[in-house]
């Protein structure tokens, strides 16, 4: 009885002694980051997405959109005043705030400033946030890759502002869908689990359900990486190959998306979760993808400056093509990646002839 008894204390012990030393880290991140809360929202972009999102968290939180210029924030809110919806968001805007971006000081402490512009802008933002606030708590919501420095959009923000504490909120979700009220499931990641359990907290809303991570460039590598499938997607539609077709190039996407992670060190799991073959299947399938609307113009013969032109949006699935290029010369076995970024690189004249040689050599 007495050996039980020991054996038991020492159990509650060592028990007791773990939780000391999970809460002791979670004092010490608390701390280290900060004391803050989230009373308001600042959405920097007035795309369909920006609108999107601040039109759904609006219902929780104070919410202000930041527009480019004066001009475009009058004209929103004009549209405000009419009671009416805009093109792209089919709620209402009139619980929204819209002014020129910068137009008003924050307070960085009780503010999350939420990046909603294409990926080409969120550096330049980024800096002038930074003239701004020393750590602000942002949420990227910009899905792509800055090809040039080889680098995703969080850490691009943390380039610019090294103290900012940046979550990710990525996965299947495409703008008009969740302006209509329709549910998804998206990821929220961030390395600061204090600010992250923060944030969502802070977001919770019944049209997104949020999953948790800690690796936020995981999911922003996979986001960027299923354009390039989608393109191909797009392509195969645009030539009316028919849904067969269509299958096979998903089916190949996800494997060399699976291949790709692997590579990285990024767990299957999350290759084969929301933010990669949820988010995969979500852009090659929906008519709204930008990704699938070039591809579906390039087939119709457009050169890619004229699709990108018509498509009046940033395409992520572009800016990963020098990645592709140096994972091939490394022998990473991604031929549909491989095939359509030389088709962007206009290295492969024929669409139609290198998805035939493509599908015949799988």
């Amino acid at each position: 009885m007495l050996f039980r008894i020991e054996k038991t204390e020492c159990q509650r012990l060592r028990r007791f002694t773990q939780n000391c030393s999970v809460l002791g880290a979670w004092k010490r991140e608390s701390y280290d980051s900060g004391v803050r809360t989230i009373e308001q929202l600042i959405v920097i972009g007035s795309g369909n997405w920006g609108l999107a999102l601040g039109s759904l968290f609006s219902n929780s939180l104070p919410t202000r959109i930041w527009t480019i210029n004066a001009e475009a924030a009058n004209a929103l809110t004009k549209e405000r005043a009419a009671g009416s919806t805009t093109p792209t968001c089919s709620k209402s805007i009139k619980t929204l705030i819209f002014e020129e971006k910068f137009a008003t000081d924050f307070d960085s402490m009780r503010t999350l400033l939420i990046f909603a512009v294409p990926s080409g802008q969120v550096r330049t933002i980024a800096s002038e946030v930074r003239n701004h606030a020393r750590a602000p708590l942002i949420l990227s919501v910009s899905k792509g890759f800055d090809a040039e420095r080889q680098c995703t959009m969080s850490e691009v923000i943390k380039q610019e502002i090294p103290e900012a504490s940046v979550i990710v909120l990525t996965g299947p979700t495409i703008a008009n869908e969740v302006a209509a009220g329709k549910p998804t499931r998206a990821v929220l990641a961030c390395d600061n689990l204090v600010h992250l359990a923060m944030v969502k907290k802070a977001l919770q809303n019944d049209v997104i359900a949020f999953e948790v991570s800690r690796s936020p460039t995981h999911h922003e590598v996979l986001a960027a990486l299923k354009g390039l499938v989608a393109i191909a997607a797009g392509i195969a539609h645009g030539l009316d190959l028919g849904a067969n077709v269509q299958g096979v190039l998903m089916t190949e996407g996800l494997r060399e998306l699976s291949v790709v992670a692997s590579f990285f060190g990024i767990p299957e799991s999350v290759a084969y979760g929301v933010s990669g073959a949820g988010d995969l299947i979500t852009t090659c399938i929906s008519p709204d993808s930008r990704n699938r609307k070039l591809g579906v113009l390039l087939a119709k013969g457009r050169t890619l400056r004229q699709a990108l032109d018509e498509v009046h949006m940033t395409v992520e699935g572009v800016a990963m093509s020098k990645t592709i290029d140096t994972l091939w010369s490394l022998d990473v076995s991604i031929p549909l990646f491989n095939l359509v970024s030389a088709i962007l690189s206009d290295n492969d004249g024929n669409p139609s002839d290198a998805l035939h040689r493509l599908i015949a050599s799988l």
